[in-house]
């Protein structure tokens, strides 16, 4: 073998092992010497990408189709930086003039499926091209992922769970297929599926063994682990609420609910824990402990305090109690969801936040505190206060509407 044929089998290796950094410094005195070698323009083009270095990425690529425009390796790669570009109508474009070349290539049908999917509005083509991938290469995992990422866009969960399933089969020690199949377990919204939370964050552990640079199932570790946090504190506050409301006709009932209120998070709480490792619930404890996250659960500890407090406290002292509790319930769901956000900015991988959701969100918390207050307050003597409250509850309702229809419209625009 050629030392350039060498350079090019050790720069593969390294790529193959995740250092495309490496990759890069092995490639680059290749390319000094023959610039114009294609299977090196390819790999540094795959590299460049790799390191997020997009410009690089696009010179490599386009002079690969310049030194050789027929080549349907270098077509498949410059639709992969168009595509991380957002320039997804030209990577289709390049995708598919790269798979009339190579009509019966697996990977050609991969890529164009993958630019369909970029583009967010092509998934009925997306699913025919990595149908297709997998259909003329079924031992190929990664074609599995592909239709899985399809199928999850179009929101075919199911099908999503078993092709990834399929490709793990296929690699048991994919990292990625087990980074994929534990996100879907994990971002459903049902807030009593503990069992499948608790999998999928088993799942996303199990990925960052199997590779420990994966920094998104990390991040979405973090992510579960705190959904489990809020959904918790939701809990809290909205029993507290009800033996605050069940107070005003009932002591007993109240003393009731504020029990219930008090022990429903704590074997909420349990039932999840019990399903985790050692490790995991080392690293639960790290969470909760860290941050804005330490003040959530010293105020969910306080709250917990009052609500058993009203077990047993004089009956004129539940409507405070159980009001309070309610209201520090509720500030402490807003303080896990602002702790959430405060990490997804620090590893940079924030999303643009819609700020007015936000006011909202302090407009629900500050109305729901006057209206407890003042209802607390209301009596024959000031009706009036009664009527503050309606009020206060109609904004609340207008706001949490206002709130779901704009998270809709943004689901809607990925």
């Amino acid at each position: 073998m050629s030392e350039t044929g060498t350079a090019i089998a050790l720069a593969t290796a390294q790529f193959q092992r995740g250092e495309p950094g490496a990759a890069a410094e092995l490639l680059g005195p290749v390319l000094a010497a023959e610039p114009d070698h294609l299977r090196a323009l390819v790999l540094m083009t795959h590299a460049q990408l790799a390191l997020k270095r997009t410009d690089l990425a696009m010179a490599a690529a386009d002079h690969a189709v310049r030194v050789a425009p027929e080549s349907a390796e270098a077509l498949g790669a410059l639709s992969r930086v168009l595509t991380a570009l957002d320039r997804h109508d030209e990577a289709i474009g390049v995708a598919a003039a790269a798979l009339q070349r190579e009509p019966e290539n697996a990977y050609r049908h991969n890529r164009l499926a993958w630019a369909l999917l970029g583009h967010g509005r092509r998934g009925p083509e997306a699913e025919q091209a990595a149908r297709t991938a997998v259909q003329l290469d079924p031992e190929e995992a990664d074609f599995r992922i592909t239709y899985a990422m399809v199928m999850k866009q179009l929101d075919m969960t199911d099908r999503a769970r078993q092709a990834l399933r399929d490709a793990l089969a296929l690699e048991p020690g994919n990292a990625v297929a087990q980074h994929e199949l534990a996100t879907l377990d994990v971002s459903g919204r049902n807030p009593f599926a503990l069992d499948r939370l608790a999998r999928g964050v088993s799942g996303l552990a199990g990925a960052l063994r199997t590779d420990p640079r994966q920094q998104a199932s990390r991040f979405m570790l973090d992510v579960a682990l705190r959904r489990f946090l809020v959904y918790t504190a939701i809990l809290l506050a909205v029993l507290a609420y009800v033996g605050w409301r069940v107070s005003g006709f009932s002591i007993v009932g109240a003393r009731v609910v504020a029990g219930v209120a008090a022990l429903a998070p704590i074997a909420f709480a349990t039932y999840f824990v019990a399903r985790l490792d050692r490790s995991l619930r080392a690293y639960l404890k790290e969470v909760v402990t860290q941050g804005r996250q330490r003040v959530a659960a010293i105020g969910a500890a306080l709250c917990l305090v009052l609500l058993l407090t009203a077990t047993a406290a004089p009956a004129a002292w539940l409507p405070w109690l159980l009001g309070s509790a309610a209201v520090g319930g509720f500030a402490v769901r807003l303080l896990t969801v602002s702790a959430s956000n405060a990490h997804v900015r620090s590893v940079g991988l924030a999303v643009p936040r819609d700020r007015l959701s936000v006011i909202l969100w302090w407009v629900v918390v500050l109305c729901l505190v006057a209206a407890i207050g003042f209802e607390i307050a209301a009596t024959e003597d000031r009706w009036w206060l009664s009527l503050v409250v309606v009020g206060l509850a109609l904004v609340i309702v207008v706001c949490l509407f206002v709130i779901v229809r704009r998270l809709r419209a943004r689901r809607r625009a990925k």
